[in-house]
């Protein structure tokens, strides 16, 4: 074991007795669920079911959408099988109670706990309880001691949908003992693209395969039509609508520097990545002189509005399904990468996007240059673009036929992995 290693295992040993105000301080901040937070100490009233159990873990909402169509597939492939997943946020937790409920093939089959945290003792609790014959993480989701007590007991592991950036593998690099002792202990892992494959392959000393992204096996998101009506109705009218989706900070303004320049002005709905900007955001809005409504406050709108700032989760499907473009946040925020252009364009919208998506790079390169994707650098681009040509029918069927190789290739590495006895 990596001295590396062995610091962190120290050190989250003598963090545990704090913990617990942590928590406390969390909870009080809103960041946990009254009546749950057991959970992060492996504690729960919740049964282990008998049976196969796999332990799907991802930390947010992307993360887990995946793991839920992963869980889905592997349903239609291995009857009788059983999931506990995992996640950091109380969102992706909604996001999986929501599915599980809707879901046939997973209300009988699946659980959800808050995500342990990773100590020596929590780690081991969790393990001895849950006893899972599969452990899958997500993309970059790696965390020491819960490897540890995995790998103690022989239950196999996989890493799939791995993305990192050049930072992120530079950083592991420096830690080539602990990177290898890590990314090693991995029975499978698959890259979602080749940058990241080549670089886990070094730090892992072990063949990285590269299926392709998930994410582009994801349905498009899911929208309440009533809803999209009322609201077309009553905000948008004869307007054309350019919808922000995703967007940090520094991106709004872009936006209202392309809404300014545009004659006549369409709606426009802001979508921020994260909905706690929502106050300062709001500053902004009203410092450009936009009429604004801010829907988490339920505030009125009218044809008159100029702007819907849509501070609210779970409702990118919606508010992308009534724009004539979407503006895809993180291609113009430093350090962010760029965001998922699939699910937007699958639904025949255009996205416009900024240049910097480094964590997209093979979906730009098939992308650029056809119909529906495009790169602007100012905001004059989005302004004279506006509407953007729609993707064509050629091109969201060749995504639909494209997308569903990753998924296959991911369950067909996963199978074997499930045939093996467990071993505890």
């Amino acid at each position: 074991m990596s001295l590396a290693r062995t610091a962190y295992e120290v050190a989250t040993t003598a963090a545990e007795p704090l913990l617990g105000l942590v928590v406390r301080r969390r909870l009080k901040a809103g960041k946990e669920i009254e009546g749950r937070a057991q959970e992060r100490f492996a504690r729960t009233d919740e049964l282990r079911p008998e049976g196969q159990l796999i332990w799907m873990h991802g930390a947010s909402i992307g993360e887990t959408r995946l793991l839920l169509e992963t869980a889905r597939e592997l349903q239609t492939r291995h009857r009788g099988l059983h999931y506990l997943f995992t996640s950091q946020t109380a969102t992706a937790a909604d996001l999986i109670a929501r599915a599980i409920a809707e879901d046939t093939a997973l209300r009988n089959a699946a659980r959800h706990q808050f995500a342990p945290i990773d100590t020596p003792a929590i780690a081991k609790r969790f393990i001895e309880y849950w006893r899972p014959d599969l452990a899958v993480f997500a993309e970059g989701e790696i965390w020491p001691n819960l490897l540890k007590q995995l790998r103690k007991r022989h239950i196999p592991t996989a890493l799939i949908n791995a993305r990192m950036t050049e930072k992120s593998l530079a950083g592991w690099g420096r830690w080539p003992g602990l990177s290898h002792d890590l990314f090693g202990q991995f029975d499978v892992i698959l890259a979602a693209d080749g940058r990241t494959a080549r670089g886990l392959k070094g730090l892992a000393g072990k063949a990285v395969e590269t299926p392709g992204n998930l994410k582009a096996a994801l349905p498009p998101p899911d929208h309440d039509s009533a809803e999209a009506a009322r609201l077309s109705a009553s905000f948008i009218g004869e307007r054309p609508c350019l919808v922000a989706v995703s967007t940090h900070e520094g991106e709004e303004a872009f936006v209202l520097d392309a809404l300014s320049a545009m004659q006549p002005r369409p709606a426009c709905i802001i979508v921020p990545r994260h909905p706690e900007r929502a106050a300062s955001l709001m500053r902004l809005l009203d410092s450009r002189g936009f009429s604004v409504s801010q829907r988490s406050l339920k505030q009125p709108l009218d044809l008159s509005t100029d702007i819907l700032l849509a501070d609210t989760l779970g409702e990118v499907g919606l508010f992308a399904r009534l724009a004539d473009t979407v503006y895809l946040g993180g291609g113009h925020a430093p350090g962010i990468g760029g965001h998922n252009p699939l699910e937007i364009l699958l639904l025949g919208k255009p996205v416009a996007t900024g240049p910097n998506v480094f964590n997209f790079d093979d979906t730009k390169r098939d992308l650029l240059g056809r119909p529906g994707y495009n790169i602007v650098e100012k905001p004059q681009d989005l302004a004279e673009g506006f509407p953007f040509e729609p993707p064509s029918a050629e091109v969201i069927q060749s995504m639909e036929a494209v997308a569903r190789e990753p998924m296959e290739a991911t369950v067909d590495a996963l199978l074997p992995l499930l045939r093996k006895e467990a071993r505890i």
